[in-house]
């Protein structure tokens, strides 16, 4: 039904019809070419066939299938897995369309790596992917990536530098030409297109600062922050896409972790996220944590150190972690709200 809802959205609801090849069942053939080597009737089928649904309506008819795919088929609802954290993925339980990611972090604690890196993984795995870097220009961006990629330093990269080029440009990956302040209709526009044109299923926008820097028509900066996140929930929610979104902490000290209450602006953003990711700093060591998951509610930490040569975070075990000294992973918790 998915792709039928992309369809109907190229070519018009009235004329797309959504024909059901498994009868109703829990398993069946997947398309007409199985249903007519299984024998089933497919003029009955398609006498059968129904328009597609108006996007805001539905009743448990429609929904029957995915309820059941919800109840028995946890792996397959869950996601595509992160394979370069396993930890990561243990507790998020993979990568969703529809979903919003919040992203925040202190300055320079590595926020844009760690975007960089998870969407080359994601990428790998057939994920079309849409970079919007508003505060480090595309060619800095991809110095990384191409070092994260091929797991080789710029200088071991010279040599190579084109057969890793070559083989770069074969992910389905997407830059956003823009730079520093620009509007949220600006970037929607540019996104809606991405989706359809190029069936982009992962929208990066990184930071939504850059799209709430003045105040406008009389609003506030946190006004104008949430006008924002109104619009990219909207965007997400219709458009079946994930988006990952990065906002900057407000000003806290340095001897505490951040909490949800301290990403920036007002409680909206933490409101309609689906998954809350704060990089934190421990005493010798940093982590990723897990502040939000609506999926399954699974919380938790993920130690890492980054690998100065190929420019990659790398997980710590257990084991590394439990040998450093006991206040050093992580620093004294506070309330996550």
């Amino acid at each position: 039904q998915e792709g039928a809802q992309k369809f109907a959205a190229k070519l018009g609801r009235a004329r797309v019809f959504l024909v059901h090849s498994n009868g109703g069942q829990a398993k069946g053939p997947k398309d007409a070419n199985e249903a007519l080597q299984a024998g089933m009737n497919l003029p009955k089928m398609l006498q059968e066939a129904a328009r597609v649904p108006h996007s805001a309506i539905m009743s448990f008819k429609e929904l029957r299938d995915s309820v059941r795919r919800e109840i028995f088929n946890r792996k397959q609802v869950a996601g595509i897995p992160f394979t370069f954290f396993p930890t990561y993925n243990a507790l998020l339980k993979g990568h969703r369309k529809g979903e919003l990611t919040v992203l925040s972090g202190s300055t320079g604690i590595g926020k844009t790596t760690f975007l960089s890196q998870m969407s080359l993984d994601l990428c790998r795995q057939g994920v079309p992917t849409l970079w919007g870097s508003f505060e480090i220009k595309n060619e800095r961006l991809l110095n990384t990536m191409l070092s994260q990629f091929s797991n080789l330093t710029p200088a071991e990269l010279e040599d190579v530098y084109d057969q890793t080029a070559d083989r770069f440009e074969e992910l389905p990956l997407h830059f956003l030409r823009f730079f520093g302040s620009t509007s949220v209709e600006q970037v929607l526009d540019a996104m809606d297109y991405a989706v359809y044109m190029l069936d982009v299923e992962h929208i990066i926008v990184d930071n939504l600062q850059f799209m709430t820097g003045s105040a406008a028509f009389g609003l506030d900066r946190f006004q104008v922050q949430d006008k924002a996140i109104e619009l990219f929930r909207a965007f997400v929610t219709n458009k079946n896409v994930h988006l990952t979104l990065v906002i900057h902490p407000k000003k806290v000290g340095e001897d505490s972790n951040l909490s949800v209450a301290d990403v920036f602006g007002s409680a909206k953003a933490t409101q309609e996220a689906d998954n809350i990711i704060i990089l934190q700093r421990g005493n010798k060591c940093r982590f990723v944590d897990i502040k939000k998951n609506r999926f399954d509610g699974d919380l938790g930490t993920v130690p890492y150190r980054f690998n100065k040569k190929t420019r990659c975070f790398e997980e710590v075990s257990p084991e590394e972690v439990a040998m450093m000294d006991d206040n050093s992973f992580p620093l004294k918790r506070r309330s996550a709200y």
